[in-house]
């Protein structure tokens, strides 16, 4: 059986079977993969792990409240990630006054916008890549997670979404596992690693991405 490698529904995209990329295992059941997504998330992860040597990669899902997404945010991701990197640099900015040697942080990313019959709202699924020594640990991101980068999130997050902090809404859903402590550089015979760019791989599926004309359904940080 041939298997097609232009994507049907854009044909700019290669389509990936094989059981693994660049030494790193794939989910087999999620294949196809999308080729450029799997290249965008190895780079990202890559200079994540060249940045700061200890990370902490955080997987999580964001989804829109039933009242839906306010009319003005018309790049709603773009929005969370600065309003994410706003507070990191206020953090720091505040550990400066305290601290002799405060840790800097890069916030790195990649995320990916689904929509399917079994979950017909927009949603995303997001990895999020940050300094280990600013962020020592975080949990599964709801609301009686406490960690700050949980608050961080959380609050990114409603604010983009326009609800209270005190929402009934789950909108925020860490994976199983939520995040990875990983030491850099990327290796791909470190079983950290493997896990957890298999783990990550999932937003590089073709299966229930969401084409949009203008606006990708994957994307990653640029630096």
């Amino acid at each position: 059986m041939n298997l097609p490698t232009r994507n049907p529904m854009n044909h700019n995209h290669t389509l990936y079977y094989d059981s693994s990329y660049r030494d790193f295992p794939l989910w087999s059941q999620h294949a196809p993969y999308i080729e450029g997504d799997l290249s965008r998330l190895y780079n990202t992860m890559e200079r994540a792990l060249e940045g700061h040597n200890r990370t902490l990669a955080v997987r999580f899902d964001l989804k829109v409240p039933l009242a839906g997404m306010p009319p003005h945010r018309v790049s709603p991701m773009e929005d969370f990630f600065r309003a994410i990197n706003r507070k990191v640099r206020t953090k720091y900015e505040s550990e400066k006054k305290i601290k002799p040697y405060p840790h800097k942080c890069t916030v790195r990313y990649a995320q990916k916008v689904e929509q399917s019959v079994k979950s017909p709202y927009e949603h995303y699924h997001v990895v999020l890549f940050v300094s280990n020594d600013m962020f020592m640990r975080v949990g599964h991101l709801g609301p009686d997670d406490d960690s700050q980068l949980a608050v961080i999130i959380r609050e990114a997050w409603h604010n983009v979404v326009g609800v209270d902090e005190n929402t009934t809404e789950y909108l925020i859903h860490g994976s199983t596992p939520s995040y990875y402590r990983l030491q850099g550089p990327l290796n791909s015979f470190d079983p950290d690693h493997q896990k957890a760019f298999r783990h990550f791989s999932y937003l590089c599926k073709e299966k229930t991405t969401l084409y949009r004309r203008g606006r990708p359904a994957f994307t990653t940080s640029r630096k």
